[in-house]
């Protein structure tokens, strides 16, 4: 389970704090006036703590590009580049990556960045009473080696996008872990001046910092009463950005001509439906290709999600729009909405009814899929009766993989960042609580993430994308946008295929 990347734990109650932050600038300034500088924030929850390697909210990733720096870093085009590392490269079997440190860069307290410092923190985020949530992407690292200006890393097996899953593992001064709330040394183009965990952050330029110097003097955190004071707020140009905007305030907004929203080029989230491939019904595919059939798109990405994302006609966990799609070019078949195919693949079945399991109260958008669903299936003589539950219930009938739940369909979320080998690991055997466990599918994923050649990676890609399209182990009806929204004189903002919102470059016009 992956239901968003808002939220408490990424694996299941993810989805169930909703989480909003505000920047809070001003309008334009007059030709008399100084430039707004400062920047503050809000939100109905504020920072618990700021170990970026223990993270327990996915919310405090804000912090990432603006308090640290790591090897590498997300670019608004979905790629990664250069951060603390000027360059890598890999040995031919893509089991050792050699990443070269720029030279001179230093933590805020003037502390010198080296391989070692390097190294203590991947040493660190890799030991098993370190709860890091980016354990996933690092566990085949079996060594790392401190020479000179070179951090190198052994692999326990080939990662071509080796370089894609450590952005997040940023660096820090181990030493400090013990008390990392006072005064932690940052390496990023900002560092701490005030934190009252829970309460409020203040933050302001890295004088030490390596890369370019912000143009904001200052952020300021705090929290908000709610979502819709924020809105409030927002409109009356009491804050300039609002982090997760609500889906029903949107469209309002979005006609605002001093207001913008924000939003990923290319969102890497997407919406899918799970169910129990190894019982009754949902074993036969002829089921699966029946409910593929049966669902409304773009109706439901309209009346549930208001319109904000990208119909998935490929049924893939790769966004329509990604560079990494195969499409029909790469044999892929698309699942238009249907109901005269749907209908004869159900009798072919002998299927008449089953069950949609959802969430009670937290997930609107969830509950829309299932009437609109429910009104099509009754079209054509298939029962489906709407079940919605606790979230604790919800997500014990299904998680962790491995369990059986006969008949039922289930609504979640999957958040990933852009690079395929995150959004297809989610279907590998014993990850996806679909159960299909397929090892053809495991052995094309193998194939690509071992390959550095991308054109060549890309088809390996394929070969696991046409096994997804064909055997359906999730519906995926469409890719959707984490939404924030801002002020219109707010610029230098971008935002990750995954939502994340980047402030680093902030500035006020």
């Amino acid at each position: 389970m992956n239901l968003s990347k808002f939220g408490t734990n990424k694996k299941l109650l993810a989805a169930v704090v909703s989480v909003g932050m505000i920047f809070t600038l001003t309008t334009a300034v007059g030709p008399a006036q100084a430039a707004k500088t400062t920047l503050v924030v809000g939100s109905v929850q504020a920072y618990p703590q700021l170990n970026p390697i223990i993270r327990t909210f996915a919310y405090e990733e804000n912090l990432f590009s603006l308090l640290w720096a790591g090897l590498t870093q997300w670019k608004p085009d979905g790629t990664v580049g250069p951060n603390l590392a000027k360059s890598w490269s890999a040995n031919k079997t893509a089991d050792k990556w050699t990443f070269v440190l720029r030279s001179g860069a230093k933590f805020s307290d003037g502390t010198p960045i080296t391989s070692e410092s390097v190294k203590e923190v991947f040493d660190y985020a890799l030991l098993e009473k370190t709860p890091s949530q980016e354990k996933s992407k690092i566990k085949t690292i079996t060594k790392v080696t401190a020479s000179g200006n070179k951090v190198i890393f052994d692999l326990s097996s080939p990662s071509a996008v080796f370089p894609s899953a450590i952005p997040n593992i940023v660096i820090i001064k181990v030493s400090e872990i013990a008390n990392f709330n006072k005064n932690p040394s940052t390496s990023g183009p900002f560092m701490v001046k005030s934190f009252s965990p829970d309460v409020s952050l203040t933050i302001v330029p890295n004088p030490k910092y390596f890369g370019t110097k912000p143009k904001l003097t200052e952020i300021k955190f705090v929290k908000s009463a709610d979502p819709t004071a924020a809105v409030t707020s927002l409109r009356s140009g009491d804050i300039d950005v609002m982090y997760n905007l609500p889906l029903a305030d949107a469209a309002p907004l979005a006609k605002d001509k001093k207001l913008q929203i924000l939003r990923a080029k290319v969102p890497s989230g997407s919406v899918d439906w799970e169910f129990d491939m190894t019982s009754a019904p949902f074993n036969n595919l002829k089921v699966r290709q029946a409910l593929a059939y049966a669902t409304d798109r773009a109706t439901m990405l309209k009346i549930a999600y208001y319109g904000f994302g990208k119909v998935t006609t490929f049924n893939t966990a790769v966004p329509q729009k990604s560079i990494w799609q195969c499409g029909t070019a790469g044999g892929l078949i698309e699942y238009p909405y249907d109901l005269k195919k749907a209908k004869a693949l159900f009798a072919e079945a002998g299927v008449t009814k089953f069950s949609w399991w959802g969430i009670a109260g937290g997930y609107p958008e969830f509950s829309a899929m299932a009437q609109i669903l429910q009104a099509s299936l009754k079209e054509i003589g298939i029962t489906m009766d709407i079940q919605n539950n606790e979230v604790g219930t919800w997500a014990a009938k299904f998680y962790p993989a491995g369990k059986t739940y006969p008949g039922l369909v289930l609504p979640n979320l999957l958040n990933f960042a852009d690079e395929p080998a995150f959004s297809m690991g989610f279907a590998l055997s014993g990850r996806a609580e679909s159960n299909w466990n397929n090892a053809a599918y495991d052995a094309a994923y193998k194939e690509a993430v071992g390959t550095l050649d991308l054109k060549e990676r890309k088809a390996a890609w394929c070969k696991a994308q046409r096994l997804e399209n064909q055997q359906l182990p999730y519906i995926i009806p469409f890719s959707i946008d984490f939404l924030h929204a801002g002020r219109a004189n707010v610029r230098g903002v971008w935002v990750e295929g995954g939502g994340q919102p980047h402030f680093e470059g902030a500035y006020i016009r």
